[in-house]
């Protein structure tokens, strides 16, 4: 009797154990899943130079500067960049892709997410 326990209790527990390694494997797993956002920061805009939200932009470097770039043409700086800004350029080698969140036309500044 105790031998034929012991075999009918181990069945189970592994297919138990296997089921929870299925469960493990899937990738609804977690029913809410974390949303990375992107950090925006103000940059001041160009004298003559336009922007509207939701227009991708060019982030890099520039004669030890940060700025945004439509194509050639800057169209925006960053003033006292924030460290984390500068070592996310650094980590992808001067270059970052910006969108324009908001302008401010009276302050002439806008919100710039850096991805």
């Amino acid at each position: 009797m105790g031998l034929d326990f012991i075999s009918k209790a181990a069945k189970s527990f592994r297919k138990g154990l296997d089921q929870s390694r299925i469960d493990l494997g899937t990738p609804d797993l977690f029913t809410q899943r974390p949303d990375c956002e992107p950090r925006a920061y103000v940059a001041r805009i160009r004298a003559n130079a336009k922007l509207s939200p939701g227009e991708d932009l060019s982030v890099r470097f520039q004669d030890g500067n940060v700025v945004a770039q439509r194509g050639m043409d800057v169209v925006a700086e960053f003033d006292a960049p924030p460290s984390e800004l500068v070592d996310a350029l650094n980590d992808s080698y001067g270059e970052a892709y910006g969108t324009v969140q908001e302008v401010y036309e009276i302050a002439n500044t806008a919100e710039i997410a850096v991805c």
